[in-house]
């Protein structure tokens, strides 16, 4: 089933309806800045201002596949091997280093900046570039890092294959407030 991004974004600061507001301006744009915005389907926070702590519970689309030779650019046959043209130049280095790191750096050349020639018999068309899955996790946790609330050192999160929960407090994160800060989730999610 496709979603709308963010299907569901709901922020719940008990008191503070225009710090609520706010920050779901805030975390909105973190999240488009950094791409991440159509791969969270759910999104719930909860800040605590008198306790003080700040938790996030999102759901995540689908599996992100591996990014391929294929994906990157467009191949051709040429004299020798296989030409790549590559319209998008965001994984160009990984490409390049893929490539130097299968068919050694003396069979790759780069005629133009988007365009390399792979000196090879073999098509190097499904040979994986970026593993998707894996940024998007890092990105995600670099977007909760930035929007937890200034100060907040202390830090917990959960990854699951569908699911994320990240909990920032100011005070050492005992069990209790990890409990209560997912009870709280847990209500925003059923309501």
């Amino acid at each position: 089933m496709e979603m709308d991004p963010l299907e569901v974004f709901k922020v719940e600061m008990p008191g503070e309806d225009y710090g609520a507001e706010k920050y779901r301006e805030i975390i909105m744009d973190i999240l488009q800045d950094l791409g991440l915005i159509r791969s969270i389907g759910r999104l719930y926070v909860y800040v605590d201002i008198k306790t003080p702590y700040f938790a996030v519970y999102g759901m995540i689309r689908g599996k992100q596949p591996p990014l391929t030779v294929g994906d990157v650019g467009d191949l051709l046959e040429a004299e020798g091997g296989y030409q790549i043209t590559v319209d998008d130049e965001e994984h160009m280095s990984n490409l390049i280093r893929v490539l130097w790191g299968t068919y050694g750096r003396e069979n790759v050349e780069q005629p133009d900046r988007n365009v390399l020639v792979v000196l090879s018999d073999e098509s190097p068309k499904d040979l994986v570039v970026a593993d998707l899955e894996t940024e998007f996790k890092r990105d995600l946790m670099d977007a909760l890092v930035r929007i937890a609330p200034e100060g907040f050192r202390n830090r917990r999160n959960e990854m699951g294959k569908d699911s994320f929960f990240f909990l920032a407090a100011e005070e050492t994160i005992k069990p209790e407030l990890l409990s209560e800060a997912k009870e709280k989730l847990g209500g925003m999610r059923d309501a």
